[in-house]
């Protein structure tokens, strides 16, 4: 259900709606979908599922299937947009400059979201995928004490703000990454291939590489205990840092042969541009399990 524009205070029934919100002076509205299993008053969590580079907020939803679980899960889900579809996520040191602020942005659309509905502020998280997955991490370092967890598709972190990175507190993570994504590579760095640099031309500053990820954030969190490695056969390796107490949690995925994807998508990407999808997990309901099973201290 998809209902246009509201404007006053407090939501009504539940479905999809678009809501103004501007920011740093810019008209910067997003989607707001209340669940269907809404139950009234009652303090619901918020996740902020933030697209990717040229793909927007709809469709990205489409694929992830986001919107069908907040429903059935009973969570408020917004699909913010990026400008130009493309989060000012740390790589490029002249958006840092002349561009959106884009946690600014997203902190202000957390507090609208609240003012609108009964948000539990104790359980609000971000998910994205790749550009998407790498303003997460930005979030993730920069609105620590405002995040409950966090999930990563498909990408890690500017190498930038993965230097420069000082969470508040601890934010438990999860990151789902292929071995084979030419868009951003495993071992981090720029684009390496010529596919890559086909479909994305305009080159941005290199990531943070998973593994280097995994041990920032295990440190950070005070995760000593791990990695403890499982296996989802036939192409899934799972390890898991565990801390003191459940804020540690640091969960990585790496997929064998996965490409820049999202496992168990509902829209699929072509495999000839982005690698090979997953069907092994669906990443959407690992996601939503490793966020709701978290809140802020």
């Amino acid at each position: 259900m998809f209902v246009a524009e509201e404007t006053g205070s407090g939501m009504g029934p539940p479905g999809r709606r678009a809501i103004p919100l501007s920011h740093d002076g810019r008209d910067r509205p997003y989607l707001l979908q209340i669940p269907l299993s809404d139950a009234g008053d009652k303090p619901m969590p918020l996740v902020l599922e933030l697209h990717g580079r040229g793909i927007d907020a709809v469709r990205f939803d489409q694929m992830t299937g986001f919107g069908a679980l907040a429903d059935e899960a009973g969570f408020a889900l917004a699909l913010p947009s990026a400008i130009g579809e493309i989060w000012n996520d740390g790589r490029d040191p002249a958006s840092d400059v002349s561009g959106p602020d884009d946690v600014g942005y997203l902190a202000a659309l957390m507090d609208d979201a609240a003012a609108r509905l009964s948000i539990d502020p104790r359980r609000i998280y971000v998910v994205g995928m790749s550009n998407g997955a790498m303003m997460t991490a930005r979030l993730a370092c920069e609105l620590a004490g405002r995040i409950a967890a966090v999930a990563q598709v498909a990408g890690t972190a500017a190498a930038g703000i993965a230097a420069t990175c000082r969470p508040a507190r601890p934010v438990p993570i999860l990151n789902i990454h292929g071995s084979a994504d030419d868009y951003a590579p495993y071992e981090g760095g720029m684009r390496h291939s010529l596919r890559g640099r086909v479909v994305f031309r305009h080159a941005r500053g290199p990531a943070v590489g998973v593994d280097d990820w995994a041990r920032f954030w295990a440190a950070a969190n005070g995760a000593l205990e791990g990695p403890v490695a499982s296996a989802l056969p036939p192409d899934t390796t799972i390890r898991t840092w565990r801390g003191p107490t459940p804020s540690s949690d640091v969960v990585f995925y790496r997929i064998e042969r996965g490409g820049h994807t999202w496992p168990g998508s509902r829209l699929a990407l072509p495999a000839f541009l982005f690698g090979r999808t997953s069907r092994t997990f669906d990443a959407t309901r690992v996601s939503w399990d490793f966020l709701a099973s978290h809140t802020t201290p």
